[in-house]
């Protein structure tokens, strides 16, 4: 910055500043908002007449620049503004407060923009959070922003009150050894009188208008207490430790569990900055000289006219762990912006070397842009900081203006910095329009330019920063306890239920759902019992309440008459593990209560049958072990439990001879363990397609998992930390041998930093994780005390997973590398634990890695012979060789990651649709041996995701399963007439994709083409298909035979739902009619009839083969409507239907529910499309009131209605409903032109 004595020869140099004396009316800090848009700022020229007076006589003058400028450090250096507003108490401050909460002090070190805003407002959200009313008079503590000559000028203040109690410490349990945040008062009981004498004008006054309407010597307050923060508790208690108050950037001195590396910098933010602006808006005014002064550097600004862009170069004292930005990072981001349609430019910086570097280096064009405070403000000129050049209250206002300023801006680029923080928290639109250069996930220059056109174009910032946001996979909606119905027999033949319960309160997730549930799930059978989980929130470590503790609370009876006794070893009685069921000698039943998830349930299907409503098991005891039992003499001390490694409390007798191995030794328990998993675990969707997608094992080459553990981990005897150059020449030996793909899961962010820097770049283009923003440690702290349980209970059960599907594994002591095990027990043998004394060598690891991927490429050589056909190109990959092919199919095209709705997830939606496929049809009535399942896809599956279906739904189904790659194939690709097609010239291209496109060209043409061309290539004759979407869900039992039902009463086509979008089929209709020679259709189409809403319907394929609808099919195809008009497959298919199927043939399922929507991923609302009851459907009121639940209330702002739909708007031509349902009303909730009322008969 400039020095004082230096600064006028700058003074012809300057910007070009704006010097009207226009004012605007103030209203908030920040600028309005209109439905998440940006609006411009408002301006109110009131005073320009006496601008041009004032130019015109400064011109005469001869001395305008100069005088302009004199005028402004005089202002700055020597004017003292003080808020002149109410001067007398209103003598009811303190009504309804504790007392009054003295902000006097920020940390020693900290600028303005630290002081005054971040702990002011820090301040006071800890006197909201403990009712006392904020009261801000600054004292010297805060030296740099404390001018003597400014702010200790005045009489003071004096008043009485009762002199306040101490405000105490609150410290975080297990936290670091600073952390120490502000709590409540103590002893509020105990109060005295005090005469309170404070000096000076308390600063805040000079820059701002008081932040409540305490005055000292209010009448109110007399009898109430004054109370302050020692210096500890600013900071660092408010500065970096309280959770409730915003910070400006991760400061280095901070825990994970405050920073949060997981979360990308921009979302962490996210949260800090909305509480900023909240309670800047609520309690901080600028005084009016400071806001004309920002209006008058920064005027005008306005998105329809003059769109503005802040640029903060901050480069003299910058420290605390950030960079400093050279300046030439920031102009690539200026000329996208004026590029895009920007206007002007606001530049605040406080070094002259930036300055001058713009004048000489950036475009002329850039130049005449930027507007700034010009060169008559204080900036250093080497690292000085600017308030160790001047008058600290000149600096401070300085540093105030250039923040309002940068608030006026539509966009801002930036580094870390609280003065752009401050101007975020005063124009919250910035979070979305900002640039962080110093955040690693930033936006790019060519992003950046297209944000700024479609903000300038009308566009929602919010929307276009909410797309690029890390998605939350692990919030998935299925909290239901009770999904399935009671089965009535769960519990015949048993001895009773074996309530698991607890798994040990410090349990992390390897130990909590794999060691201790096996060991219970192993007592269960070796007892008879019938297992059931619940577990509760005394498992701290797995348990969330917001996640696990919600849902109706439950309760049920059972007999409580039996015991779980207790062995004692005979070598030593003290310890003891569980024994054999005994009675208790109490006959009674008790009524039990529960709440919640149970925890298990929001990661997996229940363990059994078991159902709270279950008759067969209303007469049998129910038990459960204690907490006590579970911990030791369970896991530790039973004989059979299986054990991850050695723990603390296991005694030598309890453990392994010195003469035998390790592996020998956990052989027969990693074998039970496994039988146990694989008849018990079923993991949920979206656990099993976050694994598939994080390691995607590719049969033809297997991958090596490998696992670094080293957080918390070292408190023990027996196991300890180590580094990963401990793996590195095994994992070299792996590449050595032919691996292509290793899987690391870590809870270490320094563990996987390393391995990037240091391992070779061969071995690095190998790895996958999890990816960055999971969540690890950078130092010592377990996962468990970083964030929320449920994310990190899904994320290791992903990593479990994931290195489950692997046929190597290194790693060391762990419940989580023992999971991977028990979900794959080959990799007992083909794992090397660092820790075993007996592991096999590097030499040996290689040897077997090079056998077994040798092995592995010759079985997929043998498995693709056997299983795989060609038919005209597809290449076709079949669950099993030796199932014949049935006489029905259900039908889906599916993809992992969906082409036009980014951020679904598509495999995860798959797997739920799936699954209730099999429970409410294939698993009833030997549904499965009447049906094949067919999943088209474009090269997304392989074998692994027909294992993953095997786990999932077991054997029978995995060998139902046919996998169609349609890639590169006739049936997915442009028609000849449209090979010379640009997309941007088609409909609404690329909101809809040319991949939507061929999917709709695929149900509407092609499907009817590959079944007959696979009829006559395999001999599968088919007569029906079943389509479902990956998003369309069967909520309820269908008993009888689907296929049978529609051959017997000779329907053609069945369908759902009703969508009313028929009105774009006109123009293709009336082509169509007019057209000599065509098949005459049955009925015409009516623009305001049911459009068949086609993502379910069962169609009789040799009708749609026949000589009529193909004609109509080609037809369309041919005037390329599908491609260019984006016509879709549900209007076509109505079209076909309608125009060529007799009315009696044609059927609509009214009896099961079924849900199928589209959800916009902004917003979260369902908005097109929904659920409807189904009338045989018992439990429909439950699911939809779920639905409603999960998709409408809990998301918030959605359109949805729910209401009934009585038979006359329910197809009642096509419904055939039987008489005994004549007065059905099915409850609907939907949005979008799904089933409306009031239809009538054109609802058919």
């Amino acid at each position: 910055m400039l020095s004082r004595r230096n600064r006028g020869a700058h003074h012809a140099r300057g910007f070009h500043k704006q010097q009207n004396s226009s004012s605007t009316r103030y209203r908030e800090p920040s600028p309005t908002k209109t439905r998440g848009r940006l609006t411009s700022c408002r301006l109110i020229p009131c005073f320009f007449a006496v601008a041009v007076l004032f130019m015109l006589l400064s011109f005469l003058a001869g001395s305008y620049l100069l005088s302009v400028e004199d005028s402004l450090s005089t202002l700055l250096e020597s004017s003292v503004s003080v808020f002149t507003g109410p001067q007398r108490p209103t003598d009811r401050a303190c009504v309804g407060y504790r007392g009054i909460y003295h902000i006097e002090k920020g940390d020693i070190g900290g600028a303005a923009g630290t002081v005054f805003f971040q702990f002011v407002i820090g301040q006071i959200l800890w006197a909201e959070m403990y009712n006392f009313k904020p009261w801000v008079h600054l004292n010297n503590v805060s030296y740099i922003v404390y001018d003597p000559k400014v702010h200790g000028q005045g009489p003071g203040v004096q008043f009485t009150m009762q002199e306040g109690p101490n405000i105490t410490y609150i410290h975080r349990p297990d936290g670091h050894m600073k952390d120490y945040v502000p709590g409540p008062p103590k002893h509020m009981d105990v109060l005295v009188q005090k005469n309170y004498n404070f000096s000076g004008n308390g600063v805040w006054n000079n820059y701002f208008e008081p932040v409540s309407d305490f005055l000292p010597g209010d009448t109110s307050c007399r009898n109430k207490p004054l109370v302050t923060m020692d210096l500890y508790q600013v900071t660092p208690g408010v500065h970096g430790f309280a959770e409730w108050a915003p910070r400006c950037w991760r400061y280095e001195y901070l825990p994970d569990y405050i920073t949060r590396p997981h979360i990308p910098l921009q979302e962490w933010l996210e949260p800090q900055r909305s509480i900023g602006h909240r309670v800047l808006n609520q309690y901080i005014r600028f005084l009016p000289h400071i806001r004309r002064k920002a209006e008058n550097f920064n005027p005008s600004c306005s998105l329809s006219s003059n769109s503005c862009l802040g640029i903060h170069i901050r480069q003299s004292d910058k420290a605390a762990g950030r960079r400093q930005i050279q300046t030439d990072e920031f102009l690539p981001y200026v000329l996208a912006f004026v590029e895009s349609g920007g206007s002007s430019i606001y530049l605040a910086t406080d070094s002259t070397a930036v300055v001058d570097h713009i004048k000489t280096k950036w475009p002329a064009d850039i130049q005449k842009r930027i507007r700034s405070m010009g060169d008559d403000i204080i900036r250093s000129t080497s690292t000085e900081a600017v308030f160790d050049i001047g008058s600290h209250h000149r600096t401070n206002t300085e540093i105030f203006i250039e923040i309002l300023a940068l608030s006026k801006c539509q966009f801002m680029i930036h580094g870390l910095s609280a003065v752009t923080e401050t101007s975020i928290w005063i124009n919250l639109d910035l979070h979305a329009t900002s640039v962080n250069l110093e955040d690693p996930d930033h936006s790019d220059v060519a992003a950046f330019k297209e944000m700024v056109s479609k903000v300038l174009s009308g566009g929602n910032a919010t929307e276009i920063m909410l797309k690029r946001r890390t998605s939350n996979w692990w919030k998935n909606d299925d909290t239901q306890v009770w999904r399935r119905q009671p089965t009535h027999a769960a519990c015949e033949g048993s001895a009773g239920i074996l309530h698991i319960a607890h798994v040990g309160h410090r349990a992390g997730a390897g130990t909590a759902f794999f060691t201790s549930v096996v060991n219970q799930l192993i007592y269960a059978e070796d007892n008879n019992l019938t297992p059931w989980i619940h577990l509760g929130e005394e498992a701290e470590y797995i348990y969330e309440d917001g996640v696990h503790g919600v849902g109706e609370p439950f309760s049920f009876q059972a007999k409580v008459d039996h015991d779980i006794s207790t062995i004692r070893h005979t070598f030593n009685e003290s310890y003891e593990y569980p024994g054999p069921l005994i009675s208790s000698g109490r006959a009674q039943t008790n009524t039990l209560s529960f709440g919640g998830t149970g925890i298990w349930n929001s990661y997996f299907e229940p363990v059994s049958d078991f159902h709270k409503d279950d008759a067969s098991c209303h007469n049998q005891p129910l038990l459960s072990m204690e907490y006590s039992m579970v911990t030791s003499p369970l896991n530790s001390w039973s004989p059979w439990s299986v054990k991850a490694w050695r723990y603390d409390d296991i005694p030598d007798r309890l453990w392994k001879d010195e003469n035998v191995k390790l592996k020998d030794f956990l052989a027969p328990m990693r074998l039970r363990a496994s039988e146990i998993v694989k008849k018990h675990f079923r993991f949920h969707s979206f656990i099993e397609a976050k694994a598939q997608e994080v390691n995607p094992v590719d049969a033809s080459s297997p991958c090596l998992a490998v696992h670094l553990r080293n957080s918390d981990k070292g408190a023990e005897k027996h196991r300890g930390k180590f580094p990963p150059n401990k793996f590195r020449a095994y994992m070299q030996a792996f590449i050595n041998a032919g691996g292509k793909h290793i899987f690391i899961a870590s809870d270490s962010h320094r563990t996987l930093e390393y391995i990037r820097e240091h391992f070779p770049s061969e071995m690095n283009n190998a790895i996958r994780t999890q990816g960055q923003y999971v969540v690890r440690s950078t130092k010592k702290w377990p996962i468990h005390s970083l964030e929320k349980h449920h994310r990190t209970n899904s994320e290791a059960l992903v990593d479990i997973l994931a290195m489950s599907k692997c046929s190597m594994l290194l790693h060391g002591h762990s419940a989580v590398s023992e999971a991977a095990i028990y979900l794959n027990p080959d990799l007992h043998n083909t794992s090397v634990n660092w820790e075993d004394p007996d592991k096999m060598s590097v030499q040996e690891f290689e040897d077997m890695s090079r056998t077994l991927l040798k092995e592995s490429a010759l079985q997929l050589t043998t498995e693709t012979a056997m299983v795989e056909g060609h038919i005209k190109h597809p290449t076709i990959l079949h669950g099993s060789e030796s199932r014949t092919c049935r006489k029905n199919a259900i039908v889906y095209l599916a993809q992992k990651k969906h082409s036009s709705y980014k951020g679904r997830d598509s495999y995860g939606l798959l797997l739920e649709s799936l699954s209730l496929i099999h429970k409410n049809y294939l698993t009833l009535n030997d549904h499965a041996d009447n049906v094949d399942i067919i999943i088209f896809h474009t090269a997304d599956f392989d074998a692994a995701d027909l294992d993953v279906f095997r786990s999932r739904f077991g054997e029978g189904f995995r060998e139902m399963v046919h996998f169609v790659d349609l890639a590169n194939t006739t049936y997915w690709k442009r028609p000849k007439w449209h090979e010379s097609d640009s997309p941007n010239d088609w409909y609404a291209f690329p909101l809809f994709s040319e991949g939507y496109r061929r999917m709709m060209h695929f149900f509407a043409v092609d499907i009817w083409n590959f079944f007959r061309d696979y009829e006559e290539s395999s001999g599968c004759s088919y007569r029906y298909i079943m389509r479902f979407d990956e998003d369309s869900y069967l909520h309820s039992p269908i008993q009888y035979n689907i296929f049978d039902f529609m051959e017997k009463n000779k329907y053609l086509y069945g369908f759902r739902l009703c969508a009313y979008e028929m009105q774009v089929t006109q123009r293709i209709w009336r082509l169509w009619r007019r057209r000599k020679n065509n098949p005459k259709p049955i009925r015409d189409i009516e623009l305001e009839m049911c459009g068949i809403y086609n993502n379910f319907f069962v169609a009789n394929l040799a009708h749609f083969q026949s000589q009529p609808v193909q004609k109509f099919l080609n037809f369309v195809d041919r005037q390329g409507f599908i491609y260019r008009r984006r016509l879709g497959d549900l209007m076509i298919h109505s079209m076909a239907t309608y125009a060529f199927t007799p009315p009696e043939q044609i059927h609509r399922f009214l009896d099961f529910t079924y849900e199928h929507g589209t959800v916009n991923h902004t917003s979260g609302c369902v908005v097109w499309g929904g659920i409807q009851a189904g009338y045989d459907d018992p439990h429909a009121d439950e699911t939809l009131n779920s639905f409603w639940q999960r998709k409408v209330a809990d998301v918030g702002n959605c359109a949805n209605k729910d209401f009934l739909l009585s038979k006359e708007n329910l197809s009642p031509t096509y419904s055939h409903l039987p008489p005994e349902k004549a007065g059905v009303q099915l409850r609907t909730i939907m949005d979008g032109k799904i089933e409306l009322p009031d239809k009538g008969a054109l609802s058919g």
